[in-house]
This record gives C-alpha cells, sequence and structure tokens, in this order.
C-alpha cells in the first residue's frame, strides 16, 4: 500500500452550533488531523483562568460518522489533544501562552491541533484498524462549535469571551491499494460521564460488554479544571481504580500510583511553567498530567491482549473517589475494537 497524505478542507466557527465535512471516500484512512486557528478578545476577570488546552473548548464536540448511522468516533477536542501526547509521547503543537491568567486580552492568536487516529497506536501492526472508507456510502467529519467563554474554568468571573475568527483546519494520511478483500477491525472512542455528588469508596461505573478494550482512560475534573483531588494520593489517602466483571479483577490500582506510572510508561513529559523555579531546576521536580488515569490493557503492541467482554454480563469501573468542588465528574474514554462480521459463505 501507498500512502497519501492530502489537506481535505476546513470548517468556519459558528458558536454552539454543528458543522459537517464530507470526507473523500477512496481509500483507507490512517488518521485525520486537526489544526484550530482562532482569534479572541477577553474582558478581564478577578479569578479563573483557562481551562486546559484551551482553546480546544472551542471544538466542544468531534464525530466520525459512517453510512448516516455509524459512530466511530465520538470526543472532544481538549481531551483529544491529552490523548494523543499519551498515546504517542510528545503533546500536540499548541500556542497559546497569551491566554493565561484572567485579565483582559485582544486579538490574541491561538492556536491548537489534535490527531483522530485509525490506524492502532503502539501495535504491532498499526494498519489493522485502518478505516477503509471505498465501501461507505458516506463519511462525515461533524463538528459542534462551542463558545468564547468555554475556553475558560468554571470560576472565571469576567464579562465576555469573544471569538473575532476561528477555523479548523483537516487533513489526512491514507493508504492507497488495500489488497481486494481486506477487512479491518473498527477503532471505536467515545466518551462517558459520571457525577460525583459524594465522596464514596464504591463509585461504580458500568462499562458497556460485547466486543475488545484497547485501553480506557479516565479523566477527573472539578468546575472546569482537571484535578487529581477526586482520586486523591497522599501520605492520609491512597484512593483506588479497580476495573471487574462480578468477582474477577482485572486492574486494581491506587490511582496516584498508576498515574506515576503512566508517566513513564507513555513517555509523558509534563514540563512546568516557564517562569517557575521547577522549571529551571528540573532535579527538583517532574510532574504527572493533573487527572489523567490510563488503563492499559495491551502491555507489548499485540492486539490479542485486549480485553475480550463478549463473554461478559457485565464489566464496571469501582472508584474510591472524593468530593472536593462544586461541580465533580469522572469521564470515560475507552477505546473499543469491534471484530468484523464472520461472512457465511
Amino acid at each position: 500500500m501507498k500512502i497519501l497524505e492530502r489537506e481535505i478542507g476546513s470548517i468556519a466557527f459558528a458558536a454552539n452550533q454543528t458543522r459537517t465535512l464530507q470526507l473523500p471516500r477512496n481509500y483507507a484512512y490512517r488518521n485525520l488531523f486537526l489544526l484550530l486557528i482562532c482569534q479572541l478578545d477577553r474582558a478581564a476577570g478577578t479569578v479563573g483562568g483557562p481551562k486546559d488546552s484551551a482553546p480546544a473548548q472551542l471544538v466542544k464536540n468531534i464525530v466520525i460518522r459512517a453510512n448516516g448511522r455509524d459512530v466511530i468516533k465520538n470526543y472532544d477536542m481538549e481531551t483529544l489533544h491529552r490523548l494523543n501526547q499519551i498515546r504517542h509521547g510528545t503533546r500536540p503543537y499548541i500556542y497559546a501562552e497569551d491566554w493565561s491568567g484572567f485579565g483582559v486580552k485582544t486579538d490574541s492568536i491561538l492556536k491548537v491541533s489534535a490527531q483522530i487516529d485509525f490506524e492502532m497506536w503502539r501495535a504491532i501492526r498499526p494498519i489493522d484498524t485502518l478505516l477503509d472508507s471505498a465501501g461507505l456510502a458516506t463519511l462525515e467529519l461533524i463538528v459542534t462549535w462551542g463558545a468564547g467563554l468555554d475556553t475558560m474554568n468554571d470560576t472565571f468571573d469576567g464579562a465576555s469571551v469573544t471569538v473575532d475568527e476561528a477555523t479548523l483546519y483537516v487533513a489526512s494520511v491514507e493508504s492507497v491499494g488495500v489488497p481486494p478483500g481486506t477487512i479491518f477491525m473498527a477503532n471505536k472512542e467515545y466518551m462517558m460521564r459520571s457525577q460525583v455528588s459524594a465522596a464514596s469508596n464504591k463509585h461504580q461505573i458500568s462499562l458497556p460488554v460485547a466486543n475488545l478494550y484497547r485501553s480506557i482512560v479516565l479523566k477527573t475534573h472539578s468546575d472546569g479544571d482537571q484535578v487529581d483531588t477526586i482520586l486523591p494520593f497522599s501520605a492520609a489517602n491512597q484512593n483506588t481504580i479497580q476495573i471487574q466483571a462480578g468477582t474477577e479483577v482485572f486492574k486494581y490500582r491506587i490511582a496516584g500510583s498508576l498515574q506515576a506510572q503512566n508517566r513513564l510508561e507513555f513517555m509523558m513529559e509534563v514540563p512546568e511553567q516557564t517562569a517557575s523555579a521547577a522549571a529551571i531546576n528540573h532535579r527538583l521536580q517532574e510532574l504527572l498530567l493533573e487527572g489523567y488515569y490510563v488503563l492499559e490493557f495491551v502491555k507489548d503492541g499485540r492486539l490479542t491482549e485486549c480485553l475480550d467482554t463478549s463473554r461478559l454480563s457485565s464489566l464496571d469501573l469501582i472508584l474510591d473517589v472524593a468530593h472536593p468542588g462544586t461541580d465533580d465528574f469522572i469521564d470515560i474514554y475507552p477505546v473499543e475494537l469491534i471484530r468484523p462480521a464472520v461472512q457465511v459463505q
């Protein structure tokens, strides 16, 4: 197979509205690359600040839909940006330092990127999950735009954030010349949300069963900010994460320990801010990706290691949670592999 790289098109900003870009249906998609460029103005506040990876929140939701009904990807750009960092060992491009703080900003030019992966990252055979578009009736990238204030956390008290303009640019990497009869597994991603309304050592979240799980990422956030305080780790608190089916336990980890191991396993560099003392002296501190916890089933790149739930009647996340804020949530981002249906001769 040969590689084709091309620009697909762009989507112009429309506050709180949905826009659709028709994707070409010729070849097998390896990935789509997204680059958001925008110009924002901000009225001054007295507290609060931007959300993680702002201005990615302007792209509130991203959906890849085939044949008008089959949703293959469904997530937000903020999280996709960080999922890319976890999966590829480097943070995607972001240029947004001018958006720091809560003061007045005029004509701030901000940029942030993310990649929608179809080929399987960190796999021995990445091509096992390409998205072959040749036989599809339709293939759409559906973007739901947010609004300017979505880039700021819940405590920001400024009067307004104005989007002067914003454009999402879309490019692709595709494989040309897929042998006839080749069948790929579907690499399906989506988001589930669970609200934390009280501290509990048995906060239970039921996960779908039937397919294969490559990984599950948890994202904890409080009042609009990613935090570690919903699953705290200290001398006094060692809150845990479990995945189990009935009495069979597949994962049982102290959240903070898992997070520290994730940093090493996925080669995640999380530097201090430029002006901080710790940034000058990295012998003293190397940080974790706050609010993110990766439950990985495939350790050596063989997709046969995926958690097979086809014979399970249930699958549950059991979390020992605190309730540090007003609006506390746990977002769950599974990666499911869907095997093709067996063809009857």
